[in-house]
């Protein structure tokens, strides 16, 4: 009897656990891969798989980063020749043209380039050696790349807070701007931002402020929380999310990141609990955002209010009466 598996997109945040439990299995204590090298720092921008077995036990697992590199393929010994690679793949090729990558490439284990020359991965350049393994890199083309459709905008209409499950993948400031707006326009509890400087093509237009002001009044108990590692641009140029905080300082709270957060380059947002907006380089555009995803909401609101504690008003602030 064939098994059934079951394949699910997760983030490390959601799922760091089992990602690290599968990869010190199969890569650290079984391929003898050095954990530094292992545990390269790109997971946290990255998107994870996990394959499940019918007792919903994970089995298997890859990444894919955002420049569309795929790794980490791993399956645990008693599942593998059994289709759990190639469903793995498959679901990060997925991904991958969803993110509207215009390819794929990956450095497969020498043993493994004729699994992925079926998935139509061709051989580029040398075989090379890496953690004492020959690799060989390999690459795929994908259609519907953004060379193709290079100005599709995302898609939000059908795009519910605390409903809606998709993974939306940003590619640019638009993306950014509009999937914001939406999050905070259906808003009805809090918001919390932690931002490097209050991007202002993101977060001063019109609509944001005025969809910021609608939460903010819509009950007593609804709260904006902004945290910002460096306020002066905000300050200086006039931010009407700022203006809005003098107005309403019982709903809008702004605070400085303290030294000790000063180094994080993160960027996120988290609304009614459950909606998140997150970067892994503040200063970049590439990111995600989920309407549904209370699991990882939980996890950043966590590192914000971490933050929030050790943080303190900007004096300029504090003159502003905020």
């Amino acid at each position: 009897m064939k098994k059934t598996i079951r394949i699910e997109r997760v983030s490390w945040q959601s799922a760091e656990s089992e990602l690290r439990t599968l990869r010190e299995a199969i890569f650290i204590n079984e391929q003898q891969v050095p954990e530094e090298l292992e545990w390269d720092g790109r997971d946290d921008s990255s998107s994870h798989v996990l394959a499940f077995d019918e007792q919903n036990r994970p089995i298997g697992t890859g990444r894919l980063q955002p420049d569309g590199h795929i790794g980490r393929m791993a399956v645990l010994p008693p599942w593998r020749h059994q289709g759990v690679g190639s469903a793995l793949l498959t679901a990060l090729i997925a991904i991958a043209q969803k993110m509207r990558l215009p390819s794929v490439e990956l450095d497969a284990q020498t043993q493994a380039v004729g699994f992925y020359r079926r998935h139509g991965f061709q051989p580029i350049g040398d075989v090379f050696m890496d953690a004492g393994i020959l690799h060989q890199r390999m690459q795929r083309e994908l259609s519907g790349s953004t060379a193709e459709v290079p100005e599709m905008a995302l898609d939000l209409s059908a795009q519910t807070l605390g409903e809606s499950r998709d993974i939306l993948y940003l590619r640019d400031r638009a993306d950014n701007r509009d999937v914001a707006l939406r999050l905070v326009q259906q808003a009805h509890r809090s918001l919390h931002l932690f931002t490097q400087d209050l991007d202002p093509a993101l977060f001063d237009t019109r609509e944001f402020v005025e969809a910021v002001k609608q939460l903010a009044i819509h009950s007593t108990r609804s709260k904006v929380y902004i945290l910002l590692k460096d306020p002066t641009t905000a300050i200086t140029r006039g931010h009407r999310i700022v203006e809005l905080a003098r107005r309403i300082s019982s709903h809008v709270f702004i605070h400085r990141a303290a030294e000790e957060d000063q180094d994080r380059i993160d960027s996120f947002m988290v609304v009614d609990e459950v909606g998140i907006l997150r970067r892994a380089h503040g200063s970049r555009f590439e990111g995600t955002a989920e309407f549904n995803n209370p699991g990882e909401a939980r996890q950043l609101l966590k590192s914000f209010n971490d933050a929030w504690e050790r943080s303190v008003p900007e004096a300029e602030l504090r003159r502003l009466h905020i």
